[in-house]
């Protein structure tokens, strides 16, 4: 018997790629659990590319589920091999521009700023006293900055500055500056914002996640609760995903004081665990029919022959 074969791309398997194989063999596939950092450029094959697990043949779907840090070059080879699948019709998901789009924060406010989306004031520079006379200007405002890394995620490396004394102290990642006007909750005191997990352009699930402290990842400590959206969070979450090009994304929205929503960030790689716990809702079955969808008739009706 054969049957659809889906690969799942991540430096360390755990939990979520558990979810994953499961939801996917009870669609009847067959799943193999790789890392892009094991995959390699062979001229010697047909195809060009070396995936381990397939010698003469490509997976029917690719599900990306981490991509390890890395130098500009591992990276390169790594998002070489995700775009030479899907030039090879292989569905890929989520896709290396999506990718692309999401990992760098910087563009990812570029992304979300040409399309008219709400996401917080943002600067990014390598050029250290630029950023400093922009720090500056902004603090004669008594605009408070959030400083990021370019890349990073789960709230590691964050920080918030008022004043020059605080910026001349900092030890930026990567000698890039990248700045975001630091949003006032909407409740004073209470830390706030919503996880939405758009798949396929609908929101399958979403939490709200608290904290004591105004990083509100869950990976630093946040409470998650099951949430309603309203029309608005829903659009605004859905149009930020199409606007970085993803199939899927965690989407971080967080309420401004006067009411209206904000984009935080877009995650094209999201966890979902704190979704799970909080609603009940497994992304994974949600994800593994979405990657099903993409796999043609044709590379379905050759397993279909396989079999007789």
């Amino acid at each position: 018997m054969s049957s659809p074969q889906i690969v799942i791309f991540n430096d360390t398997h755990g939990w979520h790629s558990e979810q994953l194989v499961k939801a996917l063999q009870a669609l009847n596939f067959t799943v193999v659990l790789s890392d892009l950092a094991d995959c390699a450029i062979d001229l010697d094959r047909p195809t060009g590319l070396f995936i381990p697990g397939f010698e003469s043949t490509l997976p029917d779907a690719v599900m990306v589920r981490g991509i390890a840090p890395g130098s500009l070059e591992q990276i390169t080879l790594r998002m070489d091999v995700l775009h030479t699948l899907a030039e090879l019709n292989v569905p890929v998901f989520n896709p290396a521009t999506a990718i692309e789009h999401t990992v760098d924060k910087a563009r990812t406010s570029l992304r979300l700023h040409l399309a008219g989306l709400n996401t917080p004031k943002t600067w990014s520079t390598e050029n250290k006293d630029l950023a400093r006379v922009i720090a500056q200007s902004q603090f004669d405002k008594e605009v408070t900055l959030v400083i990021k890394p370019l890349f990073g995620c789960m709230g590691k490396g964050i920080e918030k500055i008022t004043t020059l004394d605080e910026f001349d102290a900092l030890q930026v990642i990567g000698d890039a500056f990248y700045m975001q006007e630091y949003i006032e909750p909407f409740e004073q005191g209470h830390w706030q914002d919503w996880r939405l997990m758009v798949i396929d352009n609908k929101v399958c699930a979403a939490m709200s996640r608290r904290s004591q402290h105004w990083i509100t990842n869950f990976a630093q400590g946040a409470e998650c609760f099951p949430t309603t959206v309203t029309e608005e969070m829903e659009q605004l979450a859905i149009k930020a995903t199409q606007a970085v090009q993803a199939d899927y994304a965690g989407v971080d929205l967080i309420r401004k004081q006067d009411g209206s929503y904000t984009v935080l960030e877009i995650n094209s790689v999201p966890a979902w665990k704190g979704l799970f716990q909080a609603t009940g809702i497994n992304a994974a079955t949600h994800l593994a029919q979405a990657l099903a969808c993409r796999i043609t008739p044709t590379r379905l009706n050759t397993h279909d022959n396989a079999q007789h």
